[in-house]
């Protein structure tokens, strides 16, 4: 497995358009499949805001995908966001989404910002064990949320 831009895999735009609008739609139910799809587009570039990565095997088989984003839809002020980590189900528990967010903290990195943060309704013991701290714990949409934050350098 390793971790590429999707700007070099963009065969696989529709398909991490489609994950995440099944996974993450919940979180804004305003956003269509089409406008995902565009904001998908937006982050094909590599080295600036926004990116996506994807975890492809060997083969090129899209295994999973994370975005970096400038802003996300709470906390307006914090940036930049790991959003939208996704691994497809029968990839799971295999270190995927771990690669992934550790690969969007050295992207973070290299753009020159001193901390990346997220905020997840489900995997705050999952990012913690990975030197994320909870900031805070929120609400969204009536949803608990824990946003939290990693220095991009050890």
């Amino acid at each position: 497995m390793r971790i590429e831009h999707l700007a070099d895999f963009e065969s696989h735009l529709p398909t991490v358009a489609a994950w995440q609008q099944a996974q993450f739609g919940y979180l804004n139910s305003s956003v269509t499949l089409e406008q995902r799809t565009q904001k998908l587009q937006l982050s094909l570039q590599k080295g600036r805001l926004p990116t996506t990565l994807v975890a492809v095997s060997e083969d090129g088989t899209l295994l999973g995908a994370a975005g970096i984003l400038a802003t996300t839809i709470i906390h307006k002020h914090l940036a930049p966001w790991l959003s939208a980590v996704f691994v497809s189900p029968q990839n799971r528990h295999k270190g995927i989404a771990s690669a992934l967010s550790m690969r969007a903290v050295a992207e973070a990195s290299a753009m020159g910002f001193g901390k990346l943060y997220l905020f997840t309704p489900h995997n705050e013991s999952l990012y913690a064990r990975m030197g994320w701290r909870t900031l805070e714990r929120s609400e969204h949409n009536g949803l608990p949320i824990a946003i939290m934050a990693r220095p991009t350098s050890a």
